[in-house]
């Protein structure tokens, strides 16, 4: 799946690709259509497969997974096709720019974002819900301002507060229903994926001015890779005393199913797709699209985890979608400087 989007890239900018279509002005017609199809369904594929990864999460724990070793297997299992696939860059030219520098930079934006803020999830996913935990790490937007505020100075428009304001609402209703239901524990939880969005802000930040210098398929691929070397470490440091094999033996074959579904179709699959929905629609468009995420998390919740689905739910979740928006339209100028 990746390679064959990795293939429509260079087909839909290949010099024959487009002579063919001067050629036959018919089919350019169709086809000039197409990109903007294509994008939308990327983006919405990518949207849906990253709503149920916390689903098979939260299926994973119910088969007596921990987040360490499920976070190893599903690195493990992703890994060597973002090897294979920086094997093919590098063989095709396209890491010509990359430094030692350069390098290191990616390595440490990469464990940042995926292996620090995917494991922050991954404990707060343990006593937060599937609807709960998504809302919370959707808010990593109204974190990106504060950061460009705080550390590069970008001031918001006067509008931004409002929508800051709409957003956390919503946050906060659920978050209220869902403490009063299940206890303290939810606290807990929220904290760890407050801090998964925080570090995943810092991430996109940081990771702006590396993707300027490098394609953004290959920056993906080195970000994860090195996230994988993180999770590996940290894995292999905490198995000291039990044995590096007995955690993974230790668990039924469910597991391995639900770690191979994360690793394959809500890691490594929707990178991609989130890639090929920008370059074919745009940043903004796709980002748009994607705030569909939390309605689908919740549609799988509530079908496979039996999840209870409230109106306040209903109205956190409207009024936290509706906040991101007018975020994005407010700040989506500023933030592009």
């Amino acid at each position: 799946m990746a390679f064959g989007l990795v293939r429509f890239f260079h087909l839909s900018n290949s010099r024959s690709f487009t002579i063919s279509l001067e050629e036959n002005p018919q089919r350019q017609s169709v086809l000039s259509r197409s990109p903007i199809m294509f994008g939308f369904i990327f983006a919405l594929s990518s949207a849906l497969l990253f709503a149920i990864r916390p689903i098979f999460v939260k299926l994973a724990y119910i088969e007596g997974a921990d987040p360490t070793t499920l976070m190893l297997l599903r690195m493990a299992m992703s890994a060597p096709i973002y090897l294979l696939l920086l094997v093919f860059f590098y063989y095709r030219g396209r890491l010509l720019s990359l430094t030692p520098r350069l390098t290191l930079s990616i390595v440490i934006v990469g464990l940042m974002g995926y292996y620090v803020a995917s494991f922050l999830d991954l404990l707060g996913l343990q006593y937060v819900t599937a609807q709960l935990g998504r809302m919370i790490l959707y808010i990593y937007p109204t974190l990106v301002v504060v950061i460009n505020l705080l550390v590069l100075g970008n001031k918001p428009h006067r509008q931004t507060y409002f929508a800051l304001a709409i957003t956390y609402s919503g946050v906060l209703l659920i978050f209220g229903h869902d403490l009063g239901a299940f206890g303290v524990d939810v606290i807990r939880g929220a904290c760890y994926i407050v801090a998964c969005a925080f570090c995943f802000a810092i991430y996109l930040v940081l990771s702006k001015p590396l993707m300027s210098k490098i394609d953004s398929l290959s920056f993906t691929c080195i970000a994860l890779l090195s996230a994988s070397l993180g999770i590996f470490v940290h894995y292999a440091l905490v198995s000291i005393d039990t044995g590096l094999m007995a955690p993974i033996l230790a668990l039924n074959t469910n597991v391995y199913w639900l770690a191979a579904l994360i690793a394959i179709f809500c890691t490594v699959i929707p990178t991609f797709l989130t890639t090929a929905a920008v370059v074919n629609i745009g940043a903004d468009r796709a980002a748009i699209t994607a705030m569909i995420g939390p309605a689908f998390t919740s549609v799988f919740a509530v079908w496979i985890l039996s999840e209870d689905y409230t109106w306040f739910h209903f109205a956190g979740m409207l009024l936290t979608i509706a906040g991101i928006a007018l975020l994005d339209r407010k700040e989506s100028p500023k933030l592009e400087t």
